[in-house]
């Protein structure tokens, strides 16, 4: 961004050890949440009548007395929610909820699967209980 600036004013061109020189101060200013075209337009504006005798000079000085203030600092938000006993089946367990759940995961899970399985039995038994069917049939038969 700093290079570009020689295409807004012919005024402010910098050589590439000078943008680097003023990227430290430049990532300042984004760091305080300021975009690059709002940066750009900070430099450029206002430049002095007389003109500029040094463009390295010129957008250091703007670049430090410039400086937007820090915002404040975002504390974060979080919210530990205390554990819950799990209402599936099975021992009796705790887990921590992210929101306003009874079911742990894998107990959420299983109540699904067997949601889904009675809305939609298998067309088939699983080839053991098939094979345990025939063997059954077939010893009452003799």
């Amino acid at each position: 961004m700093l290079l570009s600036l020689r295409h807004a004013n012919p005024q402010l061109h910098l050589g590439v050890r000078e943008a680097r020189g003023l990227s430290g101060m430049a990532a300042d200013w984004l760091r305080r949440g300021v975009r690059a075209p709002e940066l750009r337009q900070a430099l450029v504006n206002s430049l002095p009548a007389e003109g500029v005798r040094s463009a390295y000079g010129f957008v250091r000085h703007r670049l430090v007395h410039k400086l937007p203030e820090a915002p404040p600092p975002v504390a974060p938000v979080a919210t530990v929610r205390p554990p819950v006993t799990c209402e599936g089946g099975g021992p009796e367990h705790v887990f921590r909820p992210g929101a306003d759940e009874t079911l742990c995961g894998p107990c959420a899970q299983q109540v699904a699967e067997e949601a889904h399985f009675a809305k939609y039995p298998p067309r088939q038994q699983p080839w053991r209980e098939r094979v345990a069917t025939i063997l059954a049939v077939d010893a009452a038969a003799t």
